[in-house]
């Protein structure tokens, strides 16, 4: 095999350092080894170019951790290594962008297997961590709109990751309306001509937002582009946005067709939101039902309730009583923010950071971000 491989080791031990590259060095797919126990400096040298980075986080302190999540600007294949394996620790590893996490002493079979994935995906990026989360509701005028474009600003803010927002409301999508752009390309475009291409090519249709790391898609431009698109087509687009995208934020329309089916099917996460009143928690109810039915798995539907108020005649504990469920998340009802980062085309957030909406929506992200790495914590200790 070509030694093609470039490895960063970043660690302050130097026994460790020195361990590393004796096993680095048996490995037939690793060429070009760098010992760093000053992390500014090996940080430096994994700016250079697309490179494998291991890096200790025992010593722990903000320039560790500060270091550790801009590396994942610069590549995708980091290693974090530790001799704290515990829960948190491995949390904080994943939410800095790690592929994976090694306990210290390091072995070096694991080692060897962590490389030899690496070098698998080299080339392109790893799926298996892309989440798709469809923001949906049955029942129109319930705001999942702004939950899916504010939740995806504050996503790409919270993560530092690329983050996608795809209008899926195939016929009056407002995406690009409630952010002020203009796309060039929207969503039947990328599907008829781009679902093939490199990702630098398909990127290129998305329009990304101000100087943040969210990239916008909007719907067809026209209603009538939107009939043709198939349930199929969709898969494809989700395949594609999943290699690109470590969070892709759905924002679609109420009906239930074979193409909002398609889209329900394939999220990893459905955000049902709802409203507190007697009409809208039955068309929950009718819903939810739906989605048993379907068999999704239970962790895969979380109940947002939108313009809460604390003094509501109906309470959360009623609301769970009546849907069987908890409800995950509460967006406080703030009518006038709201609008006005609307009629703006603007976040909530660039509106008045301090309000109790901008503060809930940023809240909101950093626990969807959270959740989301527990889960893979979960998988990885099983």
């Amino acid at each position: 095999m070509q030694n093609n491989l470039s490895v960063v080791v970043l660690d302050k031990n130097q026994n460790s350092r020195e361990i590393i590259k004796s096993y680095l060095e048996e490995i037939d797919l690793v060429g070009d080894i760098k010992l760093y126990d000053d992390y500014t400096q090996g940080f430096e040298a994994v700016k250079e170019g697309n490179c494998i980075v291991i890096m200790d986080i025992s010593s722990g302190g903000d320039d560790v951790n500060q270091i550790a999540g801009s590396i994942k600007l610069y590549t995708s294949k980091l290693v974090i290594t530790s001799v704290d394996c515990s829960t948190n620790t491995i949390i904080n590893a994943l939410r800095m962008g790690a592929k994976e996490f090694l306990p210290k002493p390091i072995l070096k079979s694991d080692l060897e297997r962590v490389i030899a994935m690496l070098y698998a995906i080299d080339g392109e990026e790893d799926s298996s961590q892309s989440k798709i989360i469809t923001v949906y509701s049955n029942k129109g005028g319930i705001g999942k709109t702004t939950i899916a474009v504010n939740l995806a600003v504050e996503l790409a803010k919270v993560t530092k990751d690329k983050v996608a927002l795809i209008d899926l409301n195939l016929q009056l999508g407002d995406i690009s309306t409630f952010l002020n752009l203009n796309p060039t390309f929207d969503v039947n475009y990328v599907i008829r001509r781009l679902i093939n291409k490199d990702e630098k090519e398909l990127i290129q249709a998305f329009e990304k937002y101000k100087t943040t790391s969210l990239y916008v898609l909007s719907d067809p431009s026209y209603i009538e582009q939107s009939e043709s698109i198939t349930p199929q087509q969709i898969t494809m687009l989700f395949e594609a946005l999943k290699k690109m995208f470590p969070y892709i934020i759905i924002d679609m329309s109420s009906n239930i067709d074979g193409n909002s089916l398609k889209i329900l099917d394939c999220s990893d996460w459905i955000l049902f939101t709802t409203i507190v009143n007697i009409p809208a928690i039955r068309n929950a109810q009718r819903c939810l039902n739906l989605f048993r039915s379907r068999r999704y798995p239970a962790d895969k539907v979380k109940i947002v309730i939108n313009r809460y108020m604390d003094n509501e005649e109906i309470k959360i504990e009623d609301i769970e009583n009546t849907l069987s469920q908890k409800v995950y998340w509460k967006i406080p009802n703030n009518y006038f923010t709201i609008m006005e980062a609307i009629n703006k085309g603007i976040s909530i957030s660039e509106v008045n950071a301090n309000s109790n909406i901008a503060n809930n929506f940023r809240d909101f992200a950093s626990k969807v971000s959270d959740d989301i790495i527990e889960q893979a914590v979960i998988k990885y200790r099983a």
